[in-house]
């Protein structure tokens, strides 16, 4: 599995995972997937890259593309407050991939969304206002339903593709 998408229905709040090797149309179906159900597009977010994780094959204009995909489902919601995205990056081979991704991007206007990066759960819980205790739920991933996960190799796309 290279990203997972889980949520904590008592914190309401969405986790996505990101693994190993992290393929294109693996973030593309994280994308459909929340187009086709964007029942979780209003809950707050904690993006987290594990170690070891990259993103090494996708390059950046891909990204602007799925960024734009992003962009249309968040354009026609109307959120009473900014819904929040935090991202920690636990791998070196990830930064540049996660700074392109975050920014020079106006996410609030249009998205009504705001994407951080926090060097630590504890920054990362603060922003997102969630007490010690859930901090440390959201640290160890307790209480985390998977809703889905996608592990597409690179070479499984690029067939399918064809």
């Amino acid at each position: 599995m290279t990203v997972a998408f889980r949520h904590n229905q008592s914190l309401e709040l969405n986790r996505v995972e990101y693994h190993g090797s992290v393929t294109l149309a693996e973030l593309e179906a994280l994308a459909d997937f929340q187009a086709a159900n964007p029942r979780w597009l209003s809950y707050d977010c904690l993006n987290l890259i594990m170690p070891g994780a990259d993103f090494g094959k996708v390059d950046f204009a891909a990204l602007d593309e799925i960024f734009k995909k992003y962009r249309v489902l968040f354009e026609p919601l109307h959120f009473v407050i900014v819904r929040r995205s935090a991202w920690i990056c636990q791998s070196p081979a990830a930064r540049p991939h996660l700074h392109h991704w975050i920014s020079d991007r106006d996410t609030r206007e249009g998205m009504s969304s705001d994407l951080r990066q926090f060097d630590s759960f504890a920054d990362a819980g603060a922003w997102l206002v969630l007490t010690h205790d859930q901090t440390t739920m959201l640290q160890r991933g307790d209480d985390f339903d998977e809703v889905v996960a996608f592990s597409i190799p690179a070479q499984a796309a690029q067939a399918a593709a064809r």
